[in-house]
C-alpha cells in the first residue's frame, strides 16, 4: 500500500515541531492503519470542542512520513503504535529531525504503553478507552 494523504491543508504557518502560538490551533496529522478508526478519529478531532485542533493530514502507512511531516507541519502526530511497533529507525528519524513534533501513540494493545512510551511517544492511548481519554490526551499535549 501506498502512502495516501487524505483530506490535507497545507498551511506553513510556523516551522515543523515549533510551537504554536498560545491560543492558536495545534495542528495533528493522524496516521492509521485501518479506514474505520481513521475515519472516527477524523471526524472526533472535527467534532470536538475541548482543544483548538487542526486535522492537516491523514495517512495510511509511515511511507515518506518525515517529508509529509516537513511538508504539512504538523505540531501533533496521532500515531497508530501497530505501524510504528516496526518502525523504530522511522520513529527515531522524526524524533532526530523533529524534536518539537508531540507523537501520541494509539493502539489496540494497551500492554504496548510502555514500549512505545520509552521509544519515542510522547503519550499512549488505548484504542479501547474512551474518546475522552485520548481528547484530554491531546489536550496535555497541546
Amino acid at each position: 500500500m501506498g502512502t495516501a494523504v487524505i483530506g490535507v491543508k497545507e498551511r506553513l504557518a510556523h516551522e515543523p515541531g515549533g510551537s504554536p502560538a498560545l491560543g492558536s490551533t495545534s495542528r495533528v496529522l493522524v496516521i492509521e492503519a485501518h479506514p474505520d478508526v481513521r475515519d472516527a478519529l477524523r471526524v472526533l478531532l472535527q467534532r470536538q470542542h475541548t482543544a483548538p485542533l487542526e486535522v492537516v493530514g491523514i495517512l495510511d502507512t509511515l511511507d515518506s512520513l518525515p517529508d509529509i511531516i516537513a511538508r504539512l507541519r504538523p505540531d501533533l502526530l496521532l500515531l497508530d503504535w501497530e505501524l510504528a511497533a516496526s518502525q523504530k529507525a522511522t520513529l527515531a528519524a522524526i524524533r532526530a529531525r523533529f524534536p518539537g513534533v508531540n507523537i501520541l501513540a494509539l493502539s489496540v494493545k494497551p500492554e504496548m504503553r510502555q514500549t512505545a512510551l520509552s521509544t519515542g511517544a510522547d503519550a499512549f492511548v488505548s484504542k479501547g478507552e474512551p474518546a475522552d481519554d485520548l481528547l484530554q490526551a491531546l489536550v496535555a499535549l497541546t
